[in-house]
């Protein structure tokens, strides 16, 4: 009687689905892992004005952006020029873009990309919008290391 009692205790724990151990990671909806658990919160990107406009972007700098043609599908190329508070062009501070779709959350997204710096002083980047649908230009000024401004701009394609 007691070996047909252990034989169904331990055929019962070989078919229990295993478990997750301890401190392994969160897992969402899905099964699928979660980042940034514990983590720190992300940080916000208020609403940039339409494409164009003086951004002031603190420190005594304000910056204008724009893009090279309509926003549609396609590759088009952000520009980004930053001013000091007197009118004068200034290229000493970084500009980064994340681009992606906010309803589809990490498909389509760019990661945090540097502008490259032309000859005019312009800050310049290709972003290719590759599906129609809302997109989310996520974009990060950085001086000495620090960011000084997050803003971001929505629109739908």
């Amino acid at each position: 009687m007691k070996r047909y009692l252990i034989l169904i205790l331990l055929s019962g724990f070989l078919f229990l689905p295993p478990l997750p151990i301890q401190g392994a990671g969160a897992q969402g909806p899905m099964g699928h892992q979660m980042k940034g658990m514990g983590a720190a919160p992300m940080p916000e990107y208020p609403p940039l004005p339409a494409p164009g406009r003086k951004v002031p972007i603190g420190d005594g700098y304000y910056l204008i952006y724009g893009f090279d043609k309509s926003l549609k599908m396609g590759t088009v190329i952000m520009k980004v020029e930053v001013f000091t508070a007197e009118g004068k062009k200034d290229t000493s501070l970084e500009v980064k873009v994340d681009a992606d779709m906010p309803s589809m959350r990490g498909a389509h997204a760019t990661g945090d990309r540097a502008l490259r710096l032309s000859n005019k002083g312009d800050y310049l980047l290709p972003i290719s919008i590759v599906m129609p649908g809302d997109w989310e230009i996520k974009l990060t000024v950085v001086k000495d290391g620090k960011v000084i401004f997050r803003g971001r701009y929505n629109f739908n394609v």
